[in-house]
């Protein structure tokens, strides 16, 4: 019986000649990859630019309506000076609701989502690294809360700068453009990094989205109205709340009865939640990490 003879079939392998990116530099490809995740579909991050947009629109016919010589002299007679200081800051409180949003449709659920549907052997083959990984998502996430608590303020404070008449005013004006960026960068870190960590430790989308949820709205809003009982400090684990009473303490905007939480607690609980989280976000992902087949450290 005459041997079988094997046969080798030319599948038409050809040796990769494309693009050769240096591992450090891949972080940005991440990066990139959850941009162009959050712009894929209409409702991840669309509409709640369009409303950050409208937003800022809103606040700045107030702050051109300021000029009109009605409130002029409302501010004159001691009514209007408190309001019109006031714009600015106060926009802060309407920004949050688009970052929220953003953090339910993209942020609580793009770790989640990657464990979930298996992403993550893909990922953390070599030469990907946790670092990169968190990175990567890091940023991406911190791009898209720039937009809401960055862009429109700026572009409010610089609107308000515009509106002055003479260059001393406009100088004067100018200083609130470096409260403007730590009250934004601060803010952008917070909403970003924080609903990262609740993807990173929960199983599933739907599981992440529910814990952020409960600890955004429930747990913070009961431990700040504890701290209106017992201790005002408190009040500043609410985002939110931290935001807020940053920006009026910072604006010196005066609000009737000591309800705002000290300068102190505001910036040290969005310092404190946003490095507890990226701690966590890197703690998990490493985990998953050494898990994985072929995953780096």
């Amino acid at each position: 019986m005459k041997a079988r003879t094997g046969v080798i079939h030319d599948l038409g392998y050809a040796r990769y000649a494309g693009e050769r990116r240096p591992p450090e530099t891949l972080w940005r490809v991440i990066m990139r990859q959850h941009l162009a995740y959050a712009w894929k579909t209409r409702w991840r991050l669309k509409p709640w630019v369009v409303i950050a947009l409208a937003i800022t629109v809103g606040v700045g016919v107030v702050l051109y309506v300021s000029k009109n010589s009605i409130v002029g002299m409302l501010s004159r007679e001691g009514v209007g000076p408190t309001w019109l200081t006031a714009a600015v800051p106060f926009a802060y409180t309407w920004y949050r609701i688009p970052a929220f949003m953003i953090s339910m449709t993209i942020g609580a659920a793009v770790i989640a989502r990657d464990r979930e549907t298996g992403a993550f052997t893909f990922y953390f083959s070599r030469p990907v690294r946790p670092f990169d990984y968190v990175l990567g998502k890091l940023t991406g996430q911190l791009a898209l809360m720039a937009v809401i608590f960055l862009a429109g303020p700026v572009v409010l404070g610089l609107f308000s700068v515009g509106l002055t008449e003479t260059t001393s005013e406009a100088l004067d004006q100018l200083r609130i453009l470096p409260k403007v960026l730590a009250i934004g960068a601060l803010g952008t870190v917070a909403y970003a990094s924080i609903p990262l960590a609740f993807s990173a430790l929960a199983p599933r989308r739907t599981i992440a989205l529910a814990v952020w949820a409960t600890y955004y709205i429930m747990v913070s809003t009961i431990i700040a109205q504890l701290g209106a009982l017992l201790w005002l400090p408190l009040k500043a684990f609410d985002l939110g709340l931290a935001m807020e009473s940053m920006a009026m303490r910072l604006f010196d905007v005066p609000i009737p009865g000591e309800t705002l939480a000290p300068l102190w607690a505001a910036i040290g609980s969005l310092v404190v939640q946003s490095a507890a989280a990226i701690a966590v976000v890197f703690v998990m992902v490493r985990r998953e990490a050494e898990g994985s087949v072929g995953g780096s450290s």
